[in-house]
C-alpha cells in the first residue's frame, strides 16, 4: 500500500506545520542534524562482513578452504577469462578503464 499518495480529492495544506517552507527551512538542520546522529550511533553495531564470511553464510561452505586437502588458501590474484588479470596482490593499484 502507497501511503504518500493522497486520496482522491484531497488537497495537503502546505502552509501549515513542518511542511511549510519557513518552518522546514527553520527545522530542517534540526531534523537533518538527529537523523545523523542516529545513523552515528547505530555504526559501531553493524558487523562488516568479509567476501569469504558473506560466501559462508551464503553457500554454506568457506571459499578459501581447499577442496583437496582442506587448508586455507590466500588470496593473492583474480582472474577472468575474457578480461585477464584484474586484482594482483603484488601489483600497485591502478586506474579504472572504462
Amino acid at each position: 500500500m502507497v501511503q504518500h499518495i493522497l486520496p482522491k480529492n484531497f488537497h495537503r495544506v502546505r502552509y501549515y506545520g513542518l511542511q511549510a517552507t519557513t518552518r522546514f527551512k527553520k527545522h530542517f538542520e534540526l531534523i537533518a542534524k538527529s537523523a545523523g546522529d542516529m545513523v552515528d550511533a547505530m555504526i559501531p553495531y553493524v558487523i562488516r562482513l568479509t567476501y569469504a564470511q558473506l560466501f559462508e553464510e551464503v553457500a554454506k561452505r568457506n571459499p578459501l578452504q581447499c577442496s583437496f586437502c582442506g587448508s586455507l588458501m590466500e588470496l593473492w590474484q583474480l582472474y577472468h577469462p575474457s578480461k585477464g588479470v584484474f586484482y594482483d596482490i603484488f601489483d600497485p593499484p591502478r586506474k579504472k578503464v572504462r
